[in-house]
């Protein structure tokens, strides 16, 4: 659950990924959400209404019915990025697990992102668990932060994110 705090692990490369300017690691968590695992996994694929619950997201437009293209903004540290990009929806097993691809970067602090997400949806007593995992490579400026900035960045995100999910489905 989400009160156990995010975990944030450096990937075994990340000596190598750090002197390229470059950081790899991967980011899990999970929360609850009062509403039945098939009406959160519908409300996940409604990548519009879903997208409107993610701090930063400024826009999300349809490339095609798995591929999405739109622009996040977010701040590590002290410094603000507006990442552009694609995402791609490349595994789905309704409604139990999703996997996505996401790659953007950022032009003002030379910056990219490239990253796995996999959401895993599971009937839990009064609701559904979310538990999510990310491995992400980042490069450029932001890759200068280390995992515990990064990490509080993500569990912030991830609390607004599911307190603004609550606020759509549960009644």
């Amino acid at each position: 659950m989400a009160d156990e705090g995010i975990r944030v692990h450096l990937c075994s490369s990340a000596v190598a990924l750090a002197a390229a300017g470059s950081r790899a690691m991967k980011i899990e968590d999970s929360f609850l959400i009062h509403a039945p695992p098939e009406k959160v996994w519908n409300f996940f694929l409604d990548i519009e209404r879903m997208s409107r619950c993610v701090p930063g997201v400024e826009s999300v437009e349809a490339v095609d019915d798995k591929t999405y293209r739109g622009k996040l903004k977010v701040k590590v540290g002290p410094i603000a990025a507006t990442f552009g990009g694609v995402a791609r929806l490349t595994e789905l097993d309704p409604p139990r697990r999703l996997v996505a691809s996401v790659e953007g970067d950022d032009k003002a602090s030379a910056s990219a992102v490239k990253a796995t997400f996999t959401a895993t949806l599971a009937a839990a007593e009064g609701g559904t668990e979310v538990s999510y995992q990310m491995d992400v490579t980042l490069r450029g400026r932001l890759a200068q932060f280390g995992g515990p900035v990064i990490g509080a960045t993500a569990k912030k995100m991830t609390a607004e994110f599911a307190k603004n999910i609550r606020g759509q489905l549960e009644d």
